[in-house]
């Protein structure tokens, strides 16, 4: 794993771990609601101007089909564990890019180590999965527009004496963290970025995450991407586990883009790549996208960095 792929390879050891490996299965899908007439802007006698977001480049026509894994998948797609539907901010991301488009959006079920391979050959339209751009990723894919800027997050206990003077709105970095045993997920970008200070002694797991031990003061602090804190530790989200004995400091650090992927070699690809980013360009300057991430939790200042207003 490089250092710049933050989105968690442990979703590939954690479905082996149990036993669950899906290739190719098709979940639900929702009906678009919009026709792809959609209003960009108003003006003082209530009319209201429409952009139609073309939908060509599809694989099958009326279908966004998008690649991901549910499994472990929280906050990004999985299965809410009161009513076993897909949820996620992802899935409302595809849903809404497919309303834009006037089509209906299905997931398909991939095994996250095998995203890359399944694009290639023709199993979905994109990538729709806390997707990053790596040297290796361009050479077979396009990208969209970024979506979304994760980052590196430091969680520490709430009654922590060593860091009560420690806010959430602090600039910190690796150099707060030296000197402490700190946790993170195998496999996270995270792990990379703590093995890289000597002076960090850092401690791994592998399919659980850190932060029950945090609580229980086995470790020191937890370093992992934002997107999993509000999850496992916020509490957002059907299923997410809020702990109050935990505290998040310092704004998350080490950015990375999200971004949506699709196959190089598809000769719709990049027809494709121009309907989604123009949905993009709708969902992050009409609040859609701000409103997904303030339900989630997953709003930061790094958002407008990117165009979201």
């Amino acid at each position: 794993m490089t250092h710049n792929v933050k989105r968690r390879v442990f979703l590939q050891r954690a479905s082996q771990v149990g036993g669950l490996v899906l290739a190719g299965g098709v979940a639900e899908s929702l009906l678009a609601a919009c026709g792809g007439n959609v209003p960009t802007s108003g003006n003082s006698n209530g009319a209201t101007k429409t952009t139609k977001v073309g939908n060509q480049g599809l694989k099958l026509s009326g279908v966004l089909q998008w690649g991901a894994t549910s499994n472990n998948g929280a906050p990004y797609v999985y299965r809410d564990p009161k009513t076993g539907k897909l949820v996620g901010f992802e899935m409302e991301i595809a849903a809404a890019i497919a309303s834009l488009m006037g089509v209906t959006q299905k997931q398909i079920e991939i095994d996250y180590a095998q995203l890359d391979q399944s694009l290639q050959t023709g199993a979905f339209d994109v990538i729709l999965n806390g997707w990053e751009i790596t040297e290796d990723r361009k050479k077979t894919e396009l990208f969209s527009q970024s979506y979304y800027r994760n980052g590196q997050q430091i969680v520490v206990r709430a009654n922590d004496p060593r860091f009560a003077s420690k806010t959430a709105n602090d600039n910190l970095s690796l150099k707060d963290l030296e000197g402490y045993t700190v946790g993170t997920g195998a496999g996270f970008g995270a792990e990379v970025l703590l093995a890289s200070d000597k002076k960090i002694t850092l401690k791994s797991y592998d399919p659980d995450l850190p932060f029950n031990d945090l609580a229980l003061g086995r470790i020191d602090a937890v370093l992992i991407d934002y997107s999993t804190v509000t999850y496992y530790a916020l509490g957002y989200g059907s299923g997410g586990s809020k702990n109050a004995a935990l505290k998040l400091i310092g704004k998350p650090f080490d950015n990375s883009d999200y971004v949506i992927a699709f196959d190089k070699n598809s000769p719709n690809a990049v027809t494709l790549q121009k309907e989604i980013d123009q949905a993009l360009t709708i969902l992050k300057g009409n609040g859609t996208l701000k409103d997904i991430y303030n339900r989630w939790g997953l709003w930061t200042d790094a958002q407008p960095e990117i165009g979201i207003k």
